[in-house]
């Protein structure tokens, strides 16, 4: 995994862009900035493929096809999307999309070099004064929540085996309480929080502290800080983790929780696909429409797979 680029970017920029292949894009109709986003990734290739991921059945749907989120159809998957190059429009793909597009590519015996775009917003809505905050959370972002696993990352856990679970956490609180109540929480033995710092603008790092203030003062979890706009600062994080587990340490697997920023959901993406099995617990919001307002700053990352 090679990381060649990560800079904010202007509209002459992109248009400096070399074209690459194909852009994938996801869901529509969501925000200013996400028609945006896909709007400019369709711009950066020769042909778009819109992907969703369908939580409930397993399924990636990728325009007109479908693959089920096993090694072998994602196989086919690479083979059907074969590309020396491809964007992903990561403002408006979810964390499980990018992931999986991402893990697929590791079966091309020639990775592609991949491009994300990531476009901020001006703001995100708050919720109404009449609403109660949600543990602390001041936006509203998000009408569902799905608990089912990602395949093929949920590898199995045992009796012997002990959890170090770093979480990304943004400014939804109560998603990683929901997930260390869940099955996977009785092998949890260390918790890493990752807050974005610093944030893409003043003030939202506080926002991200506010939401997650209950699940602070009653943990007992090491608390780290890694750019909100960094990918490789996410993946280095991952990757430092997953080394120190050894046969003497406390731990001897690790999970992730990617709720925090799209680039730092970008970082933990590489990183499943670099580890292959890597274990993830991701609870699948379903995003509200007009859940932020504007478009602000572009981002682009590039990243050699091979």
């Amino acid at each position: 995994m090679r990381f060649i680029r990560q800079d904010l970017i202007d509209e002459q920029g992109l248009d400096a862009l070399d074209k690459m292949e194909i852009a994938f894009t996801g869901i529509e109709d969501l925000d200013d900035r996400t028609e945006y986003s896909i709007a400019r990734s369709k711009q950066l290739a020769r042909r778009n493929v819109q992907l969703r991921y369908d939580p409930e059945n397993y399924v990636l749907h990728a325009g007109n096809k479908q693959y089920r989120a096993n090694d072998a159809e994602l196989e086919d998957f690479s083979r059907d999307f074969k590309a020396a190059s491809v964007v992903v429009d990561a403002t408006s793909l979810d964390f499980s999309e990018i992931a999986l597009l991402l893990y697929a590519y590791t079966f091309s015996q020639k990775r592609p070099k991949i491009g994300f775009l990531y476009v901020e917003p001006e703001e995100y809505v708050r919720r109404n004064l009449e609403d109660p905050a949600v543990n602390g959370a001041a936006f509203d972002l998000s009408i569902g929540f799905s608990r089912q696993p990602i395949p093929p990352f949920v590898s199995m856990l045992g009796t012997n085996d002990a959890v170090h679970l770093v979480a990304f956490l943004g400014f939804e609180g109560g998603r990683l309480t929901q997930k260390l109540n869940d099955d996977d929480g009785q092998f949890v033995r260390k918790v890493t929080i990752i807050f974005g710092i610093p944030p893409f603008q003043a003030t939202w790092d506080l926002e991200a502290f506010m939401a997650n203030s209950r699940l602070l003062e009653t943990s007992a979890a090491t608390v780290k800080y890694c750019g909100a706009n960094n990918p490789k600062a996410a993946y280095d994080l991952l990757m430092n983790a997953y080394s120190s587990l050894t046969s003497k340490s406390e731990c001897n697997r690790l999970a992730i929780c990617p709720f925090g920023t799209k680039p730092m959901a970008i970082g933990a993406a590489l990183y499943c696909a670099a580890q292959r099995k890597a274990r993830v617990l991701f609870d699948h919001p379903k995003r509200k429409p007009g859940r932020t307002k504007g478009v602000h700053c572009m981002h682009w990352y590039e990243v050699d797979m091979g």
